[in-house]
């Protein structure tokens, strides 16, 4: 029996939950990509993800979240800016509470601080602070709301 055949027959054969998901795999690339400054290259990606999305899909929120982190670290901030909205109005309209909505808070809490709005940027990165955030992600936002009240930064532990 030759290779190809038979790993076609076996990945077959699998439960559907051990199969590779491809909008995963690509939200992956898109990371790896992101990592690498490749950021053009990370939205295409990203768009090709967004294309095998359902409109119901609670992912959508992290398609635009992931979008959004691409642009702010191009320093493309109205892009940014726009993409993490999409992401917010996206969890608000599929009822998604998660850390993509956390991050997309913190994202547009950077943005507003770059176009000098610290007043604006200080509600969403509290939004961001109270959802569910990695703990790095965490440290930078209580780091940003402490320097915008006027607090110094607490050393890392």
């Amino acid at each position: 029996m030759k290779i190809l055949p038979a790993l076609v027959l076996l990945l077959a054969a699998l439960p559907a939950a051990a199969r590779p998901d491809p909008i995963e795999e690509g939200f992956g690339k898109a990371g790896r990509m992101i990592e690498k400054a490749e950021y053009a290259k990370a939205r295409s990606v990203l768009d090709d993800v967004f294309d095998a999305l359902a409109p119901e899909d609670p992912r959508l929120v992290r398609y635009h979240e992931r979008t959004g982190a691409s642009w702010l670290r191009e320093g493309i901030i109205p892009e940014a800016r726009a993409s993490f909205t999409s992401a917010v109005r996206a969890a608000q309209r599929l009822k998604v509470v998660d850390e993509a909505l956390a991050k997309s808070y913190a994202g547009l809490g950077l943005c507003l601080r770059r176009e000098g709005n610290d007043a604006y940027a200080l509600k969403f990165y509290k939004k961001a602070r109270a959802g569910r955030l990695d703990d790095g992600t965490r440290m930078f936002v209580e780091d940003q709301i402490r320097e915008i009240e006027g607090a110094p930064p607490r050393a890392a532990p």
